[in-house]
């Protein structure tokens, strides 16, 4: 357990979906014990048995063990759309081959609440539960794009398990979006969307028009984070490093 405290982010070997040698594995094991440690003090019940290490990277683990978890108003997904989550998954792994073993991550999808102005969410706070919204089934372009944007941010949060990304109290920005009030981390995981969408655009050969508005996006977030720089942990530094190199 102390070695995951202990050892540099870089012992993962790059981001995941952004670098082929991401350790994916070794981050695995790091989560279980620290899901595990927080299960005890939280004194969860119905938690499998520690050296089930794939029962405790479910969903329903994620959720017990998560201090602070807190649910997002939403519905279950309709029958269906189901459907059309997986076709999305498979559309995104036949560009992407390599993307198959970080698409397998176990989730939860849920419809957002009719009113959300957000096309797909999800949170630190209530682990391994992806958020989509009606218009998000609108084309499966846009489908794919959503939900591989939101598995980029639940391998991040995987990655927030052992190592922070901003320090307490660390400045709120504004995205180049537009959108306000967003702590250091989350322009991480802005960056790191715009990275791994770009990779899948110009895989899927789409216009060069979208590829390079999410390049100029992603550009954007690491020059914020520069700015900010002071408000990044030693892992987070490390990762908007890897991320202005992918960019």
């Amino acid at each position: 357990m102390s070695t995951f405290h202990l050892a540099d982010v870089r012992c993962l070997s790059g981001v995941p979906f952004v670098h082929a040698k991401f350790a994916a594995r070794l981050l695995a094991s790091g989560v279980v014990a620290v899901r595990q440690m927080h299960g005890r003090t939280l004194r969860a019940p119905g938690l499998p048995d520690e050296d089930d290490v794939q029962a405790w990277l479910q969903p329903a683990v994620a959720v017990k063990t998560r201090p602070g978890c807190t649910p997002i108003p939403s519905r279950p997904l309709p029958q269906g759309k189901d459907a059309r989550v997986a076709l999305a998954v498979e559309r995104i792994c036949r560009f992407v081959p390599q993307w198959k073993g970080l698409m397998r991550l176990p989730v939860v999808y849920h419809l957002l609440e009719q009113g959300s102005r957000s096309l797909s969410a999800s949170s630190y706070l209530w682990p391994q539960q992806i958020l989509l919204s009606e218009a998000a089934f609108e084309s499966d372009e846009v489908l794919a794009d959503l939900v591989l944007h939101e598995m980029c941010h639940q391998w991040l949060y995987l990655i927030e398990e052992l190592w922070p990304f901003d320090k307490p109290g660390a400045r709120r920005v504004t995205l180049p979006s537009g959108t306000e009030n967003r702590a250091p981390r989350e322009v991480i995981g802005a960056a790191h969307v715009a990275a791994v969408t770009v990779h899948l655009h110009r895989a899927t050969g789409m216009p060069g028009t979208r590829t390079a508005r999410f390049t100029e996006y992603g550009k954007g977030c690491v020059a914020l984070l520069d700015r900010v720089n002071d408000d990044l942990t030693p892992a987070g530094r490390i990762i908007a490093h890897d991320l202005k190199e992918a960019l």
